[in-house]
């Protein structure tokens, strides 16, 4: 897949008006692109949850096996 886009103007206003019409030529890829990096985003923020969660787990657990360590002697 390539992907090419050309900005052609004499000022920001044209560039901002072909790029409008890109947008709205172009409206259902453009969601869909949206959903997948939307997508991506939340995977990516869950992970690192899990990961928040992992840490805090051993860290209790290793606190926890510590002080039954510390009892028993």
């Amino acid at each position: 897949m390539k992907i090419e886009i050309k900005l052609e103007g004499e000022n920001i206003q044209q560039i901002f008006e072909e790029i409008s019409k890109f947008l709205e030529s172009n409206k259902e890829e453009i969601k869909k692109l949206i959903r997948f990096l939307a997508n991506e985003t939340i995977d990516v923020l869950e992970e690192k949850k899990i990961l928040d969660r992992g840490a805090d787990l051993y860290i209790k657990i290793n606190r926890a096996i510590n002080w039954r360590y510390r009892q028993e002697k």
